[in-house]
Formats: C-alpha cells, structure tokens, sequence
C-alpha cells in the first residue's frame, strides 16, 4: 500500500458523518472564497483598458493565491470558487459562457503555480518573516502570471479578434494579475499566521495607532492633485509609518499597511482623484504609475519588515545562547545525568537481582543469567547516551546511518506495552507505509522519541473525564521531510508556556528538570530538523518533529 496510512496495520476509514463534514466544510469554503474573488474582481472591472477588456488591477489574484497557500489541503474547493466567481463576473459584463471558463481556468491554474512553488521551496508554513521568502514570493508571482497570461492573451484574441493584440493582453494581464498577487497574497497569509498565533494586546493597539495613522496620511496625501508633487512621488511620506509598522510589529502588520496605502492607490486611480487619478494624463501613464507605485510601496514594506524581523530573531537566539550557553555548564551536567538515570537504574536493579538469584538454593542461573544481559544492554544504552552527547556538542564522532521512523517507533511502543497496558493508555499507531529513511544518530533519534513518548503518558496521569490515547503518527510531507507526530488526551499545556516550552530547566512538571525537551530540540536542530509543540491548553498537547529525508547520493554512500 504506497504511501497509505496504517492504523494498527490497516487502512483509514472515515465514517459517514466525517464525509459529510467534509464536503460541507469544502461546499463553505468555496462559497466564500466564490464571494471574496467575485467581490475584489467586481472592484477591478471598474477600470479595464479598450478595447482589449483586461483589468489593470487584479487583487483576487492575491486573494486566490494567498488562500491557496494558507489552505494547501483545501484545494478544490478554493479552486471551484475562483472559476465560478470567474464565470460570474464576465456574465455581469455579457461576456459569453465559455471566456469566463476560460478565463477562470486561467485564474486557476495561476493560483495553484505560485501556491505550488512556494510549498514546494519553503515548505508548508509560509510566512514572510525572511527576506528570502519576499523574494521566493516575488519570483513566484512572475512564473504563475507568465503562464496564465498567456492562456488569457489566448482567450481575448478569440473573444475580441484583431483589437486584442496578444502580446500587448499577455503585459497587461501579467502586470494587473503580478501586482495583485504582490498586495493582497502577503496579507491574506498575515492574517492566518494572527489567527493562529494572536499578538499580544500591547502589540494590537500599537498596530491599531499605527494604521489609524497611516489612513489618515494616506487619505491626505494621495488625493492631493498631481502638481507641484511630480519632483516627490507622495508615497515617499508614507514610509515613515511603514517603517513604524515594520520595526516594532510582526510581518503580517506590514502586510496590512502596505495593503492599505495599494488599495488607496487603486481606489483614487478608479475614480479619477488625485495624483494617480489626474484626467489630464493619459489613463496609460496613469495605470503604469499607480502599478509602479503598489510595488514600491509593498515590496519596500514587504523587505523591510523581513529584514528587522531576522534582526529580532538573531538577537533573541544570541540572548538565548547567552543565558543558556548551551544551558551552561551546570544543565549540561544535569541533562547527561537526566538522560543516563534510566539504564543506570536498570545496572543496579539486575546487579540486585543477579545477586539475590545466585544466592538462591540451588542458584537460579537462568534467571540471574537474563539480568545479566539486562545489565549488559543497559550499560551499552549508557555508553551510546554518552556517545551521543559528545557528537551534539561536537565532541565525537559523528555516526550517522539511514534510520527508519517507523521501526523506531514500533520498537518503543512494543517495549513500553505492558507500561501503557498498567496506565490503561490505548496506543494508537497512524505510520505511513514505505516511508523513506532520514540520515541520522539512531540513538539520538530513538530518546527523542522516547523523551515525547515518556512525556505523553505522564501528561496522561491524572486524566479520569476521558479516554487515554497516546497516538503516533508519521507522514511524508512534500516529497522532502518526514514527520513525525506525537499526540496524548491529557490536560494540554497552557499556551503562554509554549514559546518557553524548549528552554532549558523550564518545566510544566511539579518535579521536573526541563531538559528532556530542551534535550530534543537540541538533538533534532542536530539533525537539520524542527521540533515544535501544539495545544490549547484543553484537548491535550502534540508533539512534532520533522527531518529531512536522505537523498539517493547519500543512500548509495551509507550503503557502502
């Protein structure tokens, strides 16, 4: 079964009710996404060029762009609400049945290119919090509007004939639909990064006085008549509250600036006002300003609020690593002896037992002979818990082979059965089938998944009002990481304590150290991987770490 999902070695079903929530949910969501598009492109056809018919703005472009990489398992229905929305707006203008497919299709097909590439190069958390990722988004802008554009240069030659040049439709469409993408996509994903991770209330009205400031500016300065402003384009003062926006607050606010000053931009070109509004040039140099303008102002925004965003972050990690360094000296101490507690326990249970068995009349050799390999297995697991501490502080040698997910956990979970079984914990195991193996310290990776494990059932303890299941999921995510998920039904873990939830000697236990997760994070970073924890602080917590799968260069290398 290629890439199937295993439950306790069979397939997945979803009931009735499951499906039915689903296509519900789907028929929902492509409604709306139906109404915003048929909403921003009804703004848009106010201002098309003759006789070609194509607008000069298009913000759903960004609309259907930006919900596509947000919703990346929404797909179709967003995609059904963009063609119909398509469909809908060119009937309102009596164009005929088959262009508003057409034209649709194209929509379409534009939207799934730039949501494509920006999950296929930087995965499937976007955000614009690096400069690398303005650029990514820039780049695949271009190459879903190039394609587009010519499927609509198509489309407008057989629906206008000779006064529709092709080459001049294809600039017109790239441009309009480019430019959209650019305003609109960078808040949509803003605002889904908000929701699920709002900003404290100190940040929300500084931001509130910020953009409050910045349309009253915007509401001043744009509208003001072309001359004697030709020498100083009036965006340039707009930039020093964008440059507040960018410095003090998250991405997702510069987005909405940079949002606000393009649509006031559109706005006042649309209605002949101001200083990209002046009746008195021609509408061609008009619109070329106004695009010109948008980008400018967004992309301007857009970098700088990626690059102060870096800035913050470096500094955080250097305050980090100053205060923990790494966790000093002292938590170092403390993590190796957290981390060989266990086998040690298990040297001087069997060396009792060993004992007591030999003393027995007539000795039990056979019993006092498997806690000696007790004795002999535990002391290996200690010397590779050590051995594994050198390699992550650079220390020794580093030892990697292919490791596979699943058997380290199947392993894990047979060991610890009759633990589960005596905490009346249900194991649920959700393992994809022929994962691909990730390069890598084995026993690093088997106590990062113990260490999750370990955690999730003594989050499960004091548990009485509902099932105990620990669940251990693995996926292929993108053809390029493996994931793997750990998820109890405990109390869950208050959210305020999730950013400090790595950090060493913090703990959400009575009488615990803090390291064990400090220990993983640090062990998957190690590996070129992301740990990172979920909860609502109601429905229990889970636990994810993701590593890079081993390309067949180093397959063949270990293999030898």
């Amino acid at each position: 079964m290629p890439n199937g999902l295993l439950v306790h070695g069979h397939r997945r079903h979803f009931s009735v009710d499951d499906l039915t929530r689903r296509w519900v949910g789907g028929i929902g969501l492509a409604a709306a996404v139906g109404l915003g598009y048929f909403l921003a492109a009804d703004f848009s056809v106010r201002l098309v060029l003759k006789p070609e018919g194509v607008a000069v703005f298009w913000p759903a472009a960004g609309l259907s762009s930006g919900l596509l990489i947000v919703l990346r398992r929404a797909r179709w229905p967003v995609l059904a609400g963009v063609i119909v929305a398509t469909v809908v707006t060119h009937s309102i203008i009596r164009d005929p049945l088959w262009a508003g497919v057409a034209l649709g299709l194209c929509n379409g097909v534009e939207a799934l290119i730039v949501a494509g590439l920006i999950h296929h190069y930087f995965g499937p958390d976007f955000n614009l919090a690096q400069s690398r990722k303005v650029i990514g988004l820039l780049a695949a802008a271009v190459a879903g509007t190039s394609v587009s554009g010519i499927g609509a240069a198509v489309t407008y030659r057989m629906l206008r004939g000779p006064s529709a040049p092709p080459l001049e439709t294809w600039q017109h469409w790239f441009a309009s639909d480019a430019i959209g993408i650019i305003a609109v996509a960078p808040l949509v994903i803003g605002l889904a990064g908000v929701v699920r991770r709002p900003s404290p209330r100190s940040e929300v009205i500084e931001v509130t006085l910020a953009l409050v400031a910045l349309v009253v500016m915007t509401g001043l300065i744009i509208p003001l008549p072309h001359e004697p402003w030709d020498d100083l384009l009036p965006i340039t003062w707009l930039f020093p509250i964008l440059f507040w926006l960018s410095a003090r607050c998250r991405p997702a606010f510069s987005a909405m600036g940079a949002f606000v000053v393009s649509i006031t931009i559109v706005w006042t070109t649309v209605l002949d006002i101001g200083f990209f509004g002046d009746p008195n040039f021609p509408i061609t140099e008009r619109v070329i300003g106004a695009q010109a303008g948008i980008l400018v102002v967004s992309l301007s925004a857009y970098i700088l609020s990626a690059l102060l965003a870096e800035l913050r972050e470096t500094a955080a990690r250097l305050r980090r690593e100053r205060d923990n360094k790494p966790l000093n000296a002292r938590a170092i101490v403390a993590a190796i002896a957290h981390e060989i507690s266990q086998p040690l326990t298990r040297i001087t249970t069997g060396a009792n037992a060993a004992q007591r068995f030999l003393k027995m009349v007539p000795p039990e050799h056979d019993r006092a002979q498997t806690a000696l390999d007790g004795i002999a297995n535990a002391g290996h697991r200690t010397s590779e818990v050590i051995e594994g501490f050198r390699a992550l502080l650079g220390e020794g040698h580093e030892e990697r082979q292919l490791v596979d997910a699943n058997a380290i956990i199947r392993e894990l979970l047979e060991s610890l059965s009759s633990q589960l079984q005596d905490r009346q914990i249900e194991s649920r195991l959700e393992l994809t089938s022929e994962l691909p193996h990730v390069r890598g310290n084995r026993g690093q990776l088997q106590e990062v998944v113990s260490n999750l494990v370990a955690n999730a059932i003594e989050a499960m303890e004091t548990t009485s009002d509902r099932s105990r299941v620990l669940r251990v999921r693995t996926e292929l995510r993108d053809r390029k990481v493996v994931a793997v998920v750990v998820q109890d039904s405990g109390p869950g873990i208050d959210s305020n304590k999730l950013p400090d939830l790595f950090t060493g000697l913090v703990s959400t236990k009575p009488h615990g150290m803090g390291l064990g997760l400090a220990i993983s994070r640090m062990m998957i970073d190690y590996h070129g991987g992301k740990l990172t924890a979920l909860s609502d602080g109601k429905d229990g917590a889970s636990f994810e770490f993701v590593l890079p799968i081993a390309s067949l260069h180093q397959n063949s290398a270990l293999a030898e």
